[in-house]
């Protein structure tokens, strides 16, 4: 239960520092929809290799398989396809959230 609380709490943070950074207001349907999709996609792939037991590849595979299925669910999410132009999302999106799940393994 702990593990999905962090994972949940690495994508709410994500959410919340990219809206402010964004200069938007933090609301809940605002999180949700940049939290849910990496979520979900991550909660579905931690089920096929869990990222906190075994091998560190562990890890690295789920985020690596994750983050962008977790972007392209957000694009169809928005009501849109997935598009090159999301790259950048995707790399601030993993760049963020690698060090936080790392800890998280670390502190599992």
């Amino acid at each position: 239960m702990a593990k999905r609380v962090w994972e949940a709490g690495v994508f709410v943070l994500f959410a919340v520092v990219g809206a402010l950074s964004h200069g938007r207001e933090v609301t809940l349907p605002g999180v949700l929809v940049t939290a849910a999709p990496l979520w979900l996609a991550w909660g579905l792939l931690a089920r096929w290799r869990d990222p906190y037991e075994g091998p560190l590849v562990n890890l690295f595979v789920v985020w690596v398989l994750a983050l962008p299925l977790g972007v392209a669910l957000r694009s169809l999410f928005m009501g849109g396809w997935p598009t090159p132009q999301l790259l950048p999302f995707l790399l601030v999106a993993m760049a963020f959230t690698l060090p936080l799940m790392a800890l998280g393994r670390r502190l599992a």
